[in-house]
């Protein structure tokens, strides 16, 4: 292994297992309610329960956690033995997947070391290394991210496949996108499509009919496999990868379905991939794309995604998840072919990769700085709640869509919503006085699939034992709390700075630089027009108790 690459390797090990685990944000509730909380009810028996995991709808994956709670299942009792905290689950978590992406990632670098140049395997890993979105994404306990990082396998294999044409790759390359698809996100499943059409128009009918009978019996292979062990959990037939199509999809209207949760205009994707990605590579990506006809199955991938997901006006980042490695791959396939045949002296290269470099890090860096100092603050608050002496509750008003998950709460306490404004259905809780299966069997109360409130999901004030809020006035009259006049009984036991979105300017939320960066910098009247970041407080208040 050479020296560079042994180095690239030794910095993508450190970011996947010991940064990203720790610094990493929880981007989205959904993360942590449809997934972290049920682990958590898996791990230590309690949890929230949003209307997906109702038996009535059944339109997220058991099996899909299974894994995790089995590697989890033997540190939950050294855990406590150790002295530490339950969230110390969290992080074991978040390493695992972090291996687990590392593992991928080398996979297909070794891939597209012996197929297509080692220079291109170098850039690749590099711009793995320096992609924002990865940092993040990679960690995140989310069928995207798992499809994401699943698609190396496919990736690595289509790579082989186009340059042998055999029909074993194919059909291994399409195995990785039957499990990142019913096991992971169904939607994913489309980025086959590309492929299947080349292996149809290139091969004799014949082949193609032997091949695509080998294919289905894998795909059914795994398809029985996840519906057996979520039918188990469920009680039911469960086909949940056909429940999500057929939620977000084919039955949706404008009562049910993604469009209820939000739209945004057709533009959303393009910036979002501005932000998670360095112009250099971006740029890159096009050139790819335009110069490497060869893999043209794999930028067709591309072309579907965007093509399907643009037109849907519910838009969300972590949807483009499973293109991200395919960006990579297409900026550093071009600018491999920037140079090839290109005659110019050793300098002129190395002084083009040196700004290309400095660049891409200093984008990536400004990026992935702004979502660890700006959006990090619940991961620290919730990790310094008191530890309990008996049973106790945490209650959250309009911050509850930022909780990150039971596993930073003891095993006595309890997370509940007070009145906040908030209009849309709330999680409830699984129950806890029946056996796992019997509480996962059982249809909850008000739970419905059109974001209709149920007031059942809320608690009053006086529950309360410590309340997490940001500290700004309260702009509804149905808040139970307004931080910025709290009584006496309630003190702020912690704080940590949180991002101002309302009062900072776009480029002060995405991007940050270290203060004496910015005190330094020149031209400061001007650039404090354009990059603005202000915080607030995110506190733990608790209630005082009278001394007897």
């Amino acid at each position: 292994m050479k020296p560079g690459t042994f180095l690239l390797l030794g910095l993508l090990i450190t970011a996947r297992l010991f940064l990203q685990p720790i610094y990493s944000l929880v981007s989205d509730c959904d993360e942590t309610f449809n997934y972290w909380e049920p682990l958590n009810f898996l791990l230590r028996g309690f949890g929230k329960q949003t209307w997906e995991y109702s038996p009535e709808y059944s339109i997220r994956s058991w099996a899909f956690l299974l894994p995790l709670y089995a590697s989890l299942s033997p540190f939950k009792k050294i855990i406590p033995l150790l002295g530490l905290p339950p969230s110390t689950l969290f992080y074991i978590a978040r390493f695992l997947m972090g291996f687990y992406s590392v593992v991928m990632e080398w996979l297909l670098f070794r891939e597209i070391d012996t197929k297509l140049s080692s220079f291109t395997a170098n850039i690749w890993l590099l711009l793995q290394l320096l992609n924002p979105g990865w940092f993040h994404a990679s960690v995140e306990l989310l069928p995207s991210s798992f499809a994401m990082v699943t698609m190396l396998g496919f990736m690595k294999f289509g790579i082989r496949y186009l340059s042998n044409r055999s029909a074993t790759p194919f059909i291994q390359a399409l195995s990785f996108n039957f499990v990142s698809g019913v096991l992971g996100w169904p939607f994913v499943l489309i980025l086959s499509i590309p492929m299947v059409f080349h292996y149809v128009l290139t091969h004799r009918i014949l082949a193609t009919v032997k091949t695509g009978f080998a294919s289905i019996l894998r795909l059914l292979s795994v398809i029985s496999t996840i519906f057996l062990v979520d039918s188990a959990f469920y009680g039911k037939f469960a086909p949940v990868a056909w429940n999500i199509v057929m939620y977000n999809v084919i039955a949706a209207d404008e009562n049910s379905g993604p469009n209820i949760f939000g739209t945004e205009p057709w533009y959303y994707y393009p910036l979002n991939l501005l932000l998670n990605f360095p112009i250099p590579t971006l740029m890159g990506c096009v050139i790819g794309v335009l110069s490497n006809w060869r893999l043209a199955p794999i930028w067709g991938c591309l072309f579907v995604w965007m093509a399907v997901f643009l037109s849907q006006p519910h838009k969300e980042e972590r949807f483009l998840y499973p293109i991200y490695p395919m960006i990579t791959l297409a900026a550093s396939v071009g600018y491999t072919n920037f140079w090839k045949g290109r005659k110019v002296s050793r300098i002129v290269r190395n002084t083009f990769f040196l700004a290309l470099f400095i660049l891409t890090l200093s984008q990536s860096f400004m990026r992935v700085f702004a979502l660890v100092k700006n959006y990090t603050a619940p991961l620290d608050v919730y990790a310094h709640i008191p530890p309990a002496t008996g049973p106790q509750t945490i209650c959250v008003g309009r911050e509850w869509y930022h909780y990150p998950t039971s596993l930073f709460l003891e095993d006595d306490s309890r997370l509940r919503f007070t009145n906040s404004g908030f209009d849309g259905l709330l999680p409830g809780d699984f129950k806890e006085t029946h056996s796992m299966l019997n509480s996962i069997r059982e249809i909850p109360a008000g739970m419905n699939n059109e974001n209709k409130f149920d007031p059942l999901k809320l608690v009053g004030a006086d529950e309360c034992d410590y309340y997490i809020d940001i500290v700004l006035p309260s702009d509804d009259t149905r808040d139970s709390f307004d931080p910025t006049l709290m009584e006496d009984e309630w003190v702020c036991i912690y704080r940590t700075a949180f991002i101002d979105v309302a009062s900072s300017k776009f480029l002060g939320r995405a991007f940050a630089l270290p203060e004496i960066f910015l005190k330094y910098m020149p031209g400061q009247e001007i650039w404090s027009r354009i990059y603005e970041a202000k915080y607030l407080d995110y506190c733990i208040f608790e209630k005082q108790t009278e001394q007897v």
